[in-house]
This record gives structure tokens, C-alpha cells and sequence, in this order.
């Protein structure tokens, strides 16, 4: 008789594309496919945050038809930010000092704090959610990659040296840490630590996955495909464009040695501040899912078996 095998969902970082992720889920729910631990990184790791947390892919829906732009992005202090950030860089050609305080990013991220925040809970840590989460964020002094999960499991594979696992934040702030892209959302600081996007390590988080348990892990890709976009119009677009082109070669491998089954929504044409568009992205990768579904569902039935 087969036993039922542990699923795992690795939810990519890819900004406003990451609403694809509850297209996703709701082609997993509609079809019984299930889901019995999630991991995030950037954009996947609001997702797979919020769907550990109980939040249904239709509730998850509606929170994100009535999101605007300013209930993410500090425009006001992104201004102040910006004037600091030029004079601390005219005070370095003058050599002379700089008086203030030094930006470390373009938004200190308040607004995407206090929304997740909200959706969230201020102090839910990571052993109170439903199913077993796992988000990834990254040092900036050193390229460690921090892994935030409830408890350190069982060791499945060789876990790099620099690599470190942390509990005790609670879920809201490593969602932060985890979506702060360098340049545009100042760092998350714990301890020492000055923490950005996961994506720089670990974008689709399926080696996360193994090291929690996870049999049969199924990767969900929104990140660069080689689809232009249609537009390159301010430094946030060359900014996020280039991060992703950077590391789609290095996503490619990982997904290769971690994940069993890959996912990737045909997305063109969504730019970070697209907001009209979100009902286009979830429907994107809903119908990517849909057309993998009866290839889950035959994998799952037949399991165990050899991963391919």
C-alpha cells in the first residue's frame, strides 16, 4: 500500500507577479491537490505566509483586487529618503562629513510592515501557523542565507556552512525581510544582521522544502523567462529586471537538484507597479497549474517512486 507523501509548495519571488502564486492554489484546491507545507522568498514569501496562516486562495483574492499601490510603497519618506541619500553622496565627492541619517533604501517599507502586520499578526511566530512555513531572507554583510522555519528538521540533504535557521521572529517581520529588494526597501536589521531579499540566494525555495520534511515538492516559478517587458521606464524597473536576470541561471540549477515538479506561469507585460493587472496574473497562473494538475494527481497516486 502506498503512503501518502508529504507535499511541499515553493513559491518564487518575482514582485507583483508573486499574486500568480494564488492562482496557483486555486487550481490545487479546486482539483484536491494537496499542500502540506509552503515555503516563500520576496513576493511567494506573502503568499505562503498568509496561506499557512489560514487564509483561503478566494479570501487571498479579494485582499489583493483591493490593494493599491500606496498600501505598499512609502511614497512620502521614499522622498526624504531620496533627497538623503543625494546629499550623502555630495558630502562624499566634498569630502566633507554627513550630517544625518544614511537611507539604506529608497522606502523604510512602514507600509508593507504594517499591512502585513495586519493580515498577519504582530506576534505570530512561525510554530502558530496551520501548516509548517518556511521564508528565506539574506545578509547583506555576507551573503548568509537565513532561513526562517519553526524548528530545525530533520537534515535531508547538506546544508551549506554560512546557512542559518532562525525561529524566534515573528512571521510578519520575516515577510519583510524576505520582500526588502536592495535598493528599494531599507534592510530589516536582526541583531547585527541587516537582512534583504531571499531572492539574492534562494528565490523558489524548494531546498527549504527538503530540509522540512517535504517527499514531493512542487516549484512555482514567476520570476524572469526571457519575456521582455514592455517597458523600462524608471530605475525600480532596471533595478528588479536585472535582479532577476542575475539569478534565473542559478534558480534553474536548484530547481533541478530540489524540486520535483516546476511550474511557470507565461506572465508578459506586468511591471512592479501594475496594480490593474493582478486579475490577469492569478488567472495566469491558474491556468498553468490546471494544466499540470492530472501529472500531480498520477505522481502523487503512484507514490512512492523515483523522482525524476
Amino acid at each position: 500500500m502506498n503512503s501518502e507523501p508529504a507535499v511541499g509548495l515553493a513559491l518564487g519571488g518575482g514582485f507583483l507577479r508573486g499574486v500568480a502564486h494564488i492562482g496557483v492554489l486555486k487550481a490545487f484546491q479546486k482539483s484536491g491537490i494537496p499542500v502540506h507545507m509552503v515555503a516563500g522568498t520576496s513576493a511567494g514569501s506573502i503568499v505562503a505566509a498568509l496561506y499557512a496562516a489560514g487564509y483561503t486562495p478566494d479570501k487571498m483574492e479579494e485582499i489583493t483586487f483591493a490593494l493599491h499601490p500606496r498600501d505598499v510603497f512609502d511614497y512620502g519618506p521614499a522622498a526624504v529618503n531620496l533627497f538623503l541619500m543625494s546629499a550623502d553622496y555630495l558630502c562624499k565627492l566634498l569630502r566633507i562629513p554627513f550630517p544625518g541619517r544614511r537611507p539604506l533604501g529608497l522606502m523604510n517599507g512602514s507600509k508593507l510592515k504594517a499591512l502585513m502586520n495586519r493580515l498577519l499578526g504582530k506576534q505570530r511566530l512561525f510554530g502558530e501557523t496551520k501548516i509548517p512555513l518556511g521564508i528565506t531572507a539574506v545578509d547583506a554583510r555576507d551573503g548568509t542565507l537565513v532561513i526562517f522555519q519553526e524548528v530545525a528538521f530533520e537534515v535531508r540533504t547538506i546544508i551549506p556552512p554560512k546557512d542559518v535557521f532562525v525561529r524566534e521572529l515573528p512571521v510578519a517581520t520575516a515577510v519583510r525581510a524576505s520582500t526588502a529588494v536592495p535598493g528599494l526597501f531599507e534592510p530589516v536589521r536582526m541583531g547585527e544582521r541587516l537582512l534583504v531579499d531571499g531572492g539574492l540566494r534562494e528565490n523558489i525555495p524548494a531546498y527549504v522544502l527538503r530540509q522540512m520534511g517535504a517527499d514531493f515538492i512542487i516549484a512555482v516559478d514567476v520570476g524572469y523567462s526571457g519575456h521582455l517587458p514592455h517597458r523600462l521606464e524608471s530605475i525600480v524597473d532596471v533595478l528588479t529586471q536585472s535582479l532577476e536576470i542575475v539569478s534565473s541561471e542559478s534558480i534553474n540549477l536548484k530547481l533541478e537538484q530540489y524540486a520535483d515538479l516546476v511550474i511557470r506561469p507565461v506572465i508578459k507585460n506586468m511591471g512592479p507597479w501594475d496594480f490593474d493587472r493582478i486579475d490577469y496574473c492569478i488567472h495566469q497562473g491558474e491556468a498553468a497549474a490546471e494544466a499540470v494538475v492530472d501529472q500531480i494527481k498520477h505522481r502523487l497516486e503512484s507514490w512512492p517512486g523515483e523522482r525524476s
